[in-house]
């Protein structure tokens, strides 16, 4: 038989002994997190609106900058960062919000859809922007910072899963879930091949609005947002069978008890957590961000070329991420991997890519380049690396080209879907069994001002010092996480709930202490 003591924080903020005196609660049950059949159907659907939300982060990302280059030529590489950087503001502003407003209210559908008109209206913007007389490069920034709030979605698929499931199949479910948003960020410039062939400036129509290879992106977006809409008004059902159920007890005295409290969880484990969605975030950006530049100036890539091999990059790293959350699912790997272990060899992945990578000075071959002057009376399209605009061109190597996009699709298609399972999952136990929409939107935070921070940093430094620098930056915040993970290893563990506690051992909880005897 468990008994709890419950007895008010505001009594003592000291570890002392419980005092006789304080009121007891008493049951002949442990109230444990629910065992009812998870939801499945919920749980599918939810990973497609996780899809559906995260390709519209990745979309744009080989086709914005050629594109902007040729409506704006006022535009700068550093700009660009500002643009990339916009969703990331706009993510971060809206992501607490949203989870706090779901927690509010217990249900995800309205913010949800709240956030799918926000990208709706945001991906109409950045279709006009070619409409407007000048400045379009400003326009294309307010556009991917309004589709960035509504990217806030991305909280509150996670959300779902880590509570509408029962503890046993809380792993499986994230898997879903997280591989849902995870294959929407890989595959978004995948698709962007299939509009390569349209060509620029495409099909014009309704007052000088266009179909071309670099907009087809926004219209096939607005029509993942209307299906998203009917799917998640027609289609989704919420069920939350992963929180403790509330239930207290009055006292003769007025007093509440609540008879099945959660304990705190671990606030160094919650931090280390955030860091490393940090890490992660800010290297996928990052690689995003400077992907087109650094596949036409150090590739020496024409600005189709760029779109088409960034976009089959793109496309064999959402396979191997496709591959290896089937493999997940598929093979129970829930029962046999350490997530600790899992996400500490994800780390140590991102840095063995970067190490492959770096344009070591020992490599033979420079890079193409070109001076101003070639470019005023050139008949074609110049490629390759301006020395007149970057001083870094003479003295930077060119990585094998073949080598860099073929350990881009499997280092980091592997490396980044094993840490979405993995990250998510340990996030999930550290909280516990509780509402996590609050929570969740902090850990997408960390993850947004990665992308804050990383394309505004990153563009400047490869502006200036070239790839070498960018990627040495890349290299220090992968080791310090590494570090970190050695230091704190043994907090990375689940909530252990009161019945998994020892006898006599108070435990921290929302009301005071409690403890069993």
């Amino acid at each position: 038989m468990a008994f709890a003591d419950c007895f008010p924080e505001t009594m003592s903020s000291e570890k002392q002994p419980i005092p006789s005196e304080t009121s007891s609660v008493r049951s002949t049950k442990e109230i444990l997190p629910s065992e009812a059949p998870t939801d499945w159907r919920s749980i599918y659907v939810a990973a497609a609106l996780g899809l559906s939300c995260s390709v519209q982060f990745s979309l744009y990302f080989t086709s914005l900058w050629p594109y902007l280059n040729i409506i704006d030529k006022d535009a700068t590489e550093t700009f660009f960062g500002f643009i990339i950087a916009a969703y990331s503001l706009g993510q971060i502003l809206a992501s607490p919000s949203f989870g706090y407003w779901s927690n509010r209210i217990k249900s995800i559908k309205l913010p949800m859809f709240t956030g799918i008109v926000f990208m709706f209206i945001g991906n109409v913007i950045y279709l006009s922007t070619e409409l407007l007389p000048g400045g379009q490069r400003f326009a294309m920034l307010i556009a991917r910072f309004i589709t960035g709030i509504g990217s806030a979605n991305v909280t509150l698929v996670k959300t779902y899963a880590s509570t509408s499931c029962n503890p046993t199949d809380r792993p499986k479910a994230l898997a879903y879930v997280t591989g849902g948003i995870a294959f929407g960020m890989t595959i978004g410039p995948a698709i962007q091949v299939i509009f390569t062939p349209i060509g620029y400036p495409g099909l014009l129509f309704f007052k000088g609005l266009s179909f071309n290879m670099y907009t087809a992106s926004a219209y096939a977006a607005c029509i993942m947002n209307i299906l998203s809409a009917i799917a998640l008004a027609m289609i989704f059902k919420e069920n939350y069978v992963g929180i403790v159920k509330e239930m207290s007890k009055e006292e003769e005295s007025g007093f509440s008890i609540d008879l099945n409290p959660v304990p705190k969880f671990d606030w160094v484990a919650v931090v280390l957590c955030n860091i490393t969605r940090f890490t992660q975030q800010f290297i996928s950006t990052n690689l995003e961000t400077i992907g087109s530049p650094l596949g036409m100036q150090v590739f020496a890539f024409s600005k189709a070329d760029v779109v088409k091999f960034g976009s089959i990059a793109q496309g064999g790293m959402g396979f191997m991420s496709l591959c290896t959350y089937i493999a997940y699912i598929a093979g129970d790997l829930n029962r046999f991997i350490d997530y600790r272990i899992c996400n500490i060899c994800s780390l140590l992945l991102f840095l063995a890519f970067h190490l492959i990578t770096y344009p070591w000075p020992f490599i033979p071959q420079g890079l193409k380049s070109f001076h101003n002057e070639d470019l005023i009376n050139a008949t074609h399209e110049v490629v390759g690396c301006n020395i007149d605009k970057f001083g870094w061109c003479t003295s930077t190597k060119q990585v094998n080209v073949w080598l860099y996009y073929i350990t881009f699709a499997i280092i980091m298609g592997i490396s980044f879907s094993f840490m979405n399972i993995t990250l998510n999952t340990i996030y999930g136990r550290i909280l516990g069994p509780r509402r996590q929409g609050t929570m969740q939107g902090i850990l997408q935070v960390s993850g947004g001002l990665a992308r804050l921070v990383g394309p505004v940093t990153i563009s400047a430094l490869y502006s200036a010092y070239g790839p070498s620098i960018s990627w040495i930056s890349e290299l220090v915040v992968i080791s310090v996480n590494l570090i970190l993970w050695a230091i704190l290893y043994k907090r990375m563990v689940p909530l252990k709930l009161l019945h998994e506690r020892k006898i006599g051992v108070p435990v921290r909880v929302k009301a005071g202490y409690v403890y069993r005897i």
